[in-house]
C-alpha cells in the first residue's frame, strides 16, 4: 500500500511537470508571434514592445493619370514627364505617406478607347500604343509595345520607366529593375525613377541596392516623405539606429500627419529604451489614431518601462476596451500590477493571458 502511494504521488508530481511545460511552451510561442525573435522573457516580465512597419509597397491600385501634352513631352529626347504627387495610406504599415504613386496609369487620351488601337508608325505612336494595353491592364501587349519603342527610340525614358512598372505588376522584379535601371541612366535626376527602383530592390530583399538608391531619391528630392520612411525602414533592419530615428524624423517634418512614421519612430525609441521620446511620440499617434492598437500596447510598454504603473494600468485597459481579447495587453498588465506589489490582480491577468493564448 505504501509503494502504491508512493508510485501515486510521482506520477502526479510528472503530470505537473507536463503541465508546467506546456504552459511555458504555449507563452514563449505566444510572445515569440507577438513580438518577432528577440530576447528572452521571464514569465512576469515585459522587456520589448511591438515590431515596427513594413516597407511601404509600391501601390497596385492607385491611378494618376497623364494628361496627352506629359506624354507627348516625355517622347522628346530624354525628357521625363512629371507626375503628380499623391498622398500615402496608413499601413497597416507601414501602415504610410502618399506623395509620389510608382505605379501610374497613363491615360493618353481623353476620348473613349477606339475598337481598334491603329497600327503605330513612330516610337511615339508605340509608346502610346503601350499606355493604352497598360490601361486596358493587358500588360503583355503594353510591354511588348514598350519594347518596340524603345528599341525604335532607345532615348525614350518613360517608354522604359512604363515597361519597369508593367514589369513590376507581372511579378518580374528582375526585368522591373532592369528597365528601371536605364531609365535612370538616361534621366539620372529623376528623383520618383529613383524611389520605385528603391522600393524594388528592397521588397527583392537587397537592402544595400535599395539603400543606396532610396538616398540618392532624397538627394534629388528631399520632400519625398516615403523615402525617408523607407530608409528609416531600412536603417532599423540593419541596425543603423540613429539613421532609422533621423530617417523617421525627416518624414514626419514633412508630413506632420504620417501616422506609420511616427509609429516606427516610437518603436526605435523603446528598444533604444529613450521612453520619454517614445511616450511623446506614440501620445502623437493616438492623437492621429485614437483607436491604434499597436500603439496602445507600446505607449503602455513605455509607461510600464519608465516607472509610471498608473499611467500603464490606465493605457492598457483602454486597449481592452478597443480589443477585450487582447492577450499581450493582459499579459502586460499582470506585469505591471506584479511590479507594483499588487498579486492577486496580477494572477488574475495572467491567467486571462494564458487562457487566451490557449484558446488560441
Amino acid at each position: 500500500m505504501k509503494n502504491s502511494s508512493l508510485s501515486l504521488c510521482k506520477s502526479i508530481r510528472s503530470l505537473r511537470s507536463i503541465h508546467c511545460g506546456l504552459v511555458l511552451c504555449t507563452f514563449c510561442t505566444g510572445m515569440l508571434l507577438f513580438t518577432g525573435c528577440g530576447h528572452k522573457k521571464e514569465e512576469k516580465t515585459v522587456e520589448e514592445a511591438l515590431e515596427f512597419k513594413e516597407i511601404i509597397p509600391i501601390p497596385e491600385d492607385d491611378r494618376s493619370t497623364y494628361s496627352e501634352t506629359k506624354t507627348a513631352h516625355a517622347a522628346k529626347g530624354t525628357q521625363s514627364a512629371t507626375t503628380g504627387q499623391t498622398i500615402p495610406e496608413e499601413p497597416e504599415e507601414f501602415d504610410s505617406p502618399e506623395e509620389f504613386d510608382s505605379e501610374e496609369v497613363v491615360s493618353a487620351a481623353t476620348e473613349p478607347l477606339p475598337t481598334r488601337i491603329p497600327d503605330p508608325v513612330t516610337a511615339q505612336d508605340l509608346f502610346h500604343e503601350g499606355l493604352e494595353y497598360f490601361n486596358q491592364n493587358q500588360l503583355e501587349k503594353a510591354i511588348e509595345s514598350f519594347h518596340k519603342a524603345t528599341r525604335m527610340e532607345p532615348t525614350l525614358v518613360e517608354a522604359h520607366k512604363m515597361k519597369g512598372l508593367a514589369y513590376k505588376k507581372c511579378g518580374e522584379i528582375p526585368d522591373a529593375i532592369a528597365s528601371l535601371r536605364e531609365a535612370t541612366r538616361l534621366d539620372p535626376n529623376n528623383s520618383e525613377i529613383y524611389f520605385t527602383l528603391g522600393t524594388l530592390y528592397a521588397q527583392r530583399g537587397t537592402p544595400d541596392d535599395a539603400i543606396q538608391v532610396l538616398e540618392k531619391c532624397v538627394s534629388l528630392n528631399p520632400k519625398n516623405e516615403k523615402a525617408y520612411y523607407n530608409l528609416g525602414c531600412l536603417y532599423g533592419k540593419k541596425d543603423f539606429t540613429n539613421r532609422a530615428i533621423a530617417s523617421y524624423q525627416k518624414a514626419v517634418k514633412i508630413n506632420p500627419a504620417y501616422i506609420a512614421a511616427y509609429y516606427n519612430l516610437g518603436v526605435v525609441y523603446n528598444n533604444e529604451k529613450m521612453f520619454d521620446e517614445a511616450i511623446e511620440t506614440f501620445r502623437k499617434v493616438l492623437s492621429l489614431a485614437p483607436e491604434n492598437h499597436d500603439a496602445h500596447y507600446n505607449l503602455a510598454f513605455a509607461y510600464n518601462q519608465k516607472g509610471m504603473y498608473d499611467d500603464a494600468i490606465d493605457t492598457g485597459e483602454k486597449l481592452l476596451e478597443l480589443n477585450p481579447g487582447n492577450a499581450n495587453a493582459h499579459f502586460l498588465l499582470g506585469d505591471t500590477y506584479s511590479k507594483l506589489g499588487k498579486f492577486k490582480e496580477a494572477k488574475e491577468e495572467y491567467d486571462i493571458y494564458k487562457q487566451l493564448v490557449f484558446i488560441r
